[in-house]
């Protein structure tokens, strides 16, 4: 009877530490399962918010002022034309920019971006009065390499330097692109990988049963 009721009491610590073990797992399971959900869609997320802020930024236009005259045009802002006469400007490929400029003398004047050939890739509308204004707005491409105006062609010309690439161009996709196939890729895959991770740890559970045994 002493026997039957040692090996009684031994099988019930058994089933007794294997319930306890389960309920460890499960709760360890859990809590491992809701860590990496959320880990994996906070940096889909991220990576989300970081390519629809780049859209907003690369969205807003930056703005060069210019007061126009025909002896030349006179640089306002950004602060590295300004006081600048016919001053260069250094722009980069596929952002939107503004050219806005002031009449300064009452003659008509334009403002226009044209490629090296004289070719117009935009022009803002003909003003001819005093303190009048108007502005073009334009994507910045490599071809561009001059504003002007067409009325006064010899003086009121400065060069328009493009640097980088188009996307999809030779200078590849902007980084706003890859942020987002990168947070698309991330919530695509995290599935399987908890699938993966999930196998392993039952796995790796079965065989310390099995060495347990």
């Amino acid at each position: 009877m002493t026997g039957d009721s040692t090996t009684a009491e031994t099988a019930d610590a058994r089933s007794e530490g294997t319930g306890a073990t389960g309920e460890r797992d499960e709760s360890d399971d859990g809590v491992t399962r809701r860590s990496f959900i959320r880990t994996t869609g906070a940096t889909a997320a991220a990576g989300a918010t970081v390519a629809a802020g780049s859209d907003d930024a690369s969205a807003q236009a930056q703005t060069y002022r210019f007061g126009g005259e025909v002896a030349a045009w006179h640089g306002r802002a950004p602060p590295e034309i300004e006081g600048e006469t016919n001053p260069s400007v250094e722009l980069q490929a596929g952002n939107e920019y503004e050219f806005w400029f002031e009449n300064l003398d009452g003659a008509p004047h334009n403002i226009t971006i044209q490629d090296a050939q004289g070719n117009v890739i935009a022009q803002s509308e003909l003003i001819q009065e005093e303190g009048a204004t108007a502005s073009v707005t334009f994507t910045a491409t490599p071809q561009a390499a001059q504003y002007i105006c067409t009325i006064h062609p010899t003086t009121m010309v400065a060069d328009v330097n493009v640097t980088g690439e188009l996307e999809g161009g030779q200078g590849g996709p902007s980084i706003e692109s890859l942020a987002l196939v990168g947070a698309l890729a991330l919530a695509f895959v995290s599935p399987l990988l908890f699938a993966l991770f999930l196998f392993s740890r039952r796995s790796d559970g079965t065989d310390e049963a099995a060495v347990r045994r």
